[in-house]
């Protein structure tokens, strides 16, 4: 089986080599962009992460409100315990659970909703930049474009089209808080080489 994978990787490694050397030999170019960077540089991004916190913020206001009020009741019941009869003891307890229930699902369905919200922001504008990439490419003759990560350990600087995404992204998107995108304040990257 490890045989098998190693001769087909070989395969593919040699077609690549084949084929894309008689590609950069036309001037055909390899980039890269950190999609994180993406993410923090654009006017939508920032807008949609400002959104997140705005939101956490929000719910961590409810969580303490809730966890207050469970405080409360549970102290209630340490202080007040040993001089309530057993029904209002047994009420207290059972108040005490359902505030410790209540607490859970909402830091549950908070946790949840956050999740979707975050999940759809980053959705839309990876169909976004995912589109702006592809023109780019063919506009600039780019043989692939890679997503930048951890697992390179060196990527020259001018391989990187990072800013370039980032400026045409925020000319085509201007974000919600603006209604004329400002100009770019982050220099343009030196262009890739042909």
């Amino acid at each position: 089986m490890r045989k098998n994978i190693r001769i087909l990787l070989l395969i593919g490694f040699t077609l690549f080599c084949l084929t894309g050397g008689a590609l950069f030999a036309q001037g055909g170019k390899i980039g890269f962009v950190n999609s994180q960077e993406v993410l923090y540089g654009t006017i939508e991004g920032k807008e949609g992460l400002a959104d997140l916190d705005r939101f956490m913020a929000q719910q961590r206001n409810g969580f303490e409100t809730r966890n207050t009020e469970l405080a409360r009741l549970q102290q209630d019941l340490q202080t007040k315990g040993p001089t309530l009869n057993a029904d209002a003891a047994a009420r207290l307890q059972r108040d005490i659970e359902q505030k410790q229930i209540e607490l859970r699902r909402y830091q549950e369905d908070a946790e949840a909703e956050f999740n979707q919200k975050q999940a759809a922001m980053l959705q839309g504008i990876s169909e976004k930049v995912q589109q702006i990439i592809e023109e780019y490419a063919q506009q600039n003759s780019f043989l692939v474009i890679f997503m930048r990560d951890q697992t390179q350990a060196f990527v020259s600087p001018n391989l990187d089209i990072t800013q370039e995404i980032i400026r045409i992204y925020n000319e085509k998107h201007p974000g919600k808080g603006t209604a004329a995108a400002a100009p770019s304040t982050t220099p343009s990257p030196t262009p890739a080489p042909r």
